[in-house]
């Protein structure tokens, strides 16, 4: 796939969508799927944002009995099984341990009652799923013994088990998102990254396209389209106050961050600790809201700190001193990590909407419900739908009622969906055992494992559009120095992959950076190969070193 603007002008799309993160990508996939002549455009890289920025888990709904809400906990269920159905080399099953002290609401006893609740309410979690290391199992409580056997450095006094509940891991969200806009593209949507929708088109009282800016090219463009949809996350009451759709705001936002650590602190599993924070929303309650330290690639990673945002979206910003905060409450919480700035690899921020919040006390509670919005009904403007997901998790569900509304707006019965059981570019596998030894026969002898499992991971069955840029060369088989990325995949997200900025493949499509700052000699040969591939001069090649490299926090010169 190459980044083409031409296809966008001069016809009338059925459908635009204005947002490339998860629910962008998920409604243009589904519009395209059922029919629809579909556009979609991104201001940065597809899943680049809030999508991107997360502890890339896929949630089942075990936290919502805490609020009673059996809806959130069904939903969640059917959206995480989809995901593992529809990306089962991106999405994988995590098991996270919760520890137990005493006897009362934080003993075991509380906890295998929940989980006895939550494994009937999802008794279905794993229907359509063939294969079986894509299975959710069963919640459980373990042995005292056995959670010390996992993690030995656990306080013991007052241990008495724990529960054992799994949820799915994203490899790669970034790349899941582009896996569904690379199947929206097969089905026929047109895609465009680093065009910014910088007003809405209206007409009579009708929303009939957008004006845009290619941030690459710095043209301007109008793209039309009968129905528009708003998927723009925390951007998308901003697209309309900017073009006078809405008077004011009304969508209240917290900022989630999530840190990667340099260091390993929990490996197979998932480790919850709590803080002092509470969830206004919980009804049955074990005290205050958890922590999670969750393995990430090698490393940790840890969060959320939540807090009220009351500034315009592209003010997102995280503090030294709110990373300095965020590190004393997860000491407190769990006194033997002794964390630093200087263990701090990776900040991660985006916005969510939220019900309400205390903006002093941290104590937030988060949306229950994603915002699927008819602009006729609220702002009194025809052709328009605003939808903003408050998890990754609904993003496919929120486009689903998305493109069901964009069909009544055309005037049309909804044809079915099919993204419930559909699959993303990349996933045409049985078992992901199977593709892991066709990766591994196609690449060169002696391939790093790790190389082979990550390859698999993120190309899935298109690893062949890698391994055929080794056989054109060779020397393209071998990994950049200190990383499990070969050069081919470099070369092939620049060629194929619609990069147009080397933060689209650092942190995009290879995801080098999704551990922390790789170095600078990491970077420097991914952007020669970038710029070999796309004809960037050196200066744009600097430019672009020096852009990824501001990314990486607190870096001591």
């Amino acid at each position: 796939m190459a980044r083409a603007l031409a296809p966008l002008v001069d016809r009338e799309f059925d459908l635009l969508v204005i947002g490339g993160g998860v629910a962008g990508a998920a409604t243009a996939w589904d519009a395209a799927l059922r029919g629809l002549s579909v556009a979609l455009l991104e201001r940065g890289d597809f899943g680049g944002a809030t999508s991107a920025e997360s502890l890339k888990v896929v949630h089942g709904g075990v936290r919502y009995l805490q609020h009673l809400d059996i809806v959130r906990v069904r939903e969640s269920a059917r959206e995480r099984r989809a995901l593992l159905r529809a990306a089962p080399h991106l999405v994988h099953p995590l098991p996270f341990v919760i520890p137990a002290y005493g006897h009362g609401m934080k003993g075991a006893e509380i906890l295998a009652a929940g989980f006895t609740v939550l494994n009937l309410l999802t008794a279905d979690r794993n229907a359509g799923i063939g294969d079986r290391s894509r299975r959710i199992p069963a919640a459980r409580i373990v042995s005292r013994r056995r959670v010390l056997e996992w993690f030995p450095e656990l306080t013991p006094d007052g241990l008495t088990g724990a529960g054992v509940f799994w949820d799915g891991q994203m490899q790669n969200p970034p790349r899941l998102v582009w896996s569904m806009v690379r199947a929206a593209a097969r089905a026929g949507a047109i895609v465009a990254n680093h065009c910014e929708v910088t007003a809405l088109l209206q007409q009579g009282g009708r929303v009939i396209g957008a004006t845009v800016e290619d941030r690459i090219g710095r043209q301007r463009l109008d793209v039309r389209a009968r129905v528009v949809v708003n998927a723009a996350g925390p951007y998308a009451e901003a697209l309309l106050l900017r073009s006078g759709v809405r008077k004011a705001p009304s969508i209240p936002y917290s900022r989630d961050m999530a840190l990667v650590l340099k260091r390993t602190i929990v490996k197979d599993r998932a480790l919850a600790v709590q803080t002092k924070y509470h969830d206004p929303s919980a009804v049955l309650s074990r005290g205050t809201r958890h922590l999670f330290l969750v393995p990430w690639r090698g490393r940790t990673m840890i969060g959320v700190n939540s807090l009220i945002w009351k500034e315009e979206p592209d003010r997102l910003r995280v503090t030294e001193k709110e990373v300095t905060d965020f590190l004393d409450e997860i000491n407190e919480a769990d006194p033997r990590l002794k964390l630093t700035l200087d263990d701090v690899g990776l900040v991660m921020a985006g916005l969510l909407p939220v019900e309400r919040g205390d903006a002093e006390g941290g104590d937030v509670s988060f949306g229950k419900r994603p915002l699927v919005v008819d602009n006729a009904v609220t702002d009194r403007v025809q052709g328009l739908v605003t939808a903003v997901a408050n998890r990754y998790t609904v993003a496919r569900g929120v486009a689903q009622r998305s493109v069901d509304l964009a069909y009544r707006k055309l005037g049309r019965e909804p044809r079915p969906c099919r993204t419930e059981t559909a699959r993303v570019y990349g996933a045409d596998f049985a078992r992901f055992e199977d593709l892991l030894r066709e990766v591994r026969s196609a690449l060169p002898a002696g391939t790093d494992p790790v190389i082979v499992d990550r390859l698999a991971h993120d190309q899935g069955s298109a690893y062949g559009e890698v391994t055929r840029i080794i056989d054109e060369r060779p020397e393209w088989g071998r990994p950049i120095a200190g990383t499990d990325v070969l050069r081919a995949e470099v070369v092939h997200s620049a060629r194929n992959e619609m990069v147009a900025r080397l933060g689209d493949c650092v942190f995009g499509r290879l995801g080098i950076g999704t551990r922390g700052d790789p170095g600078p000699d990491v970077i420097e040969e991914v952007a020669a190969i970038t710029a070999e591939q796309l004809g960037w001069d050196p200066a744009r090649r600097d430019a672009e070193v020096a852009d990824v490299r501001a990314r990486f926090p607190f870096r001591r010169q």
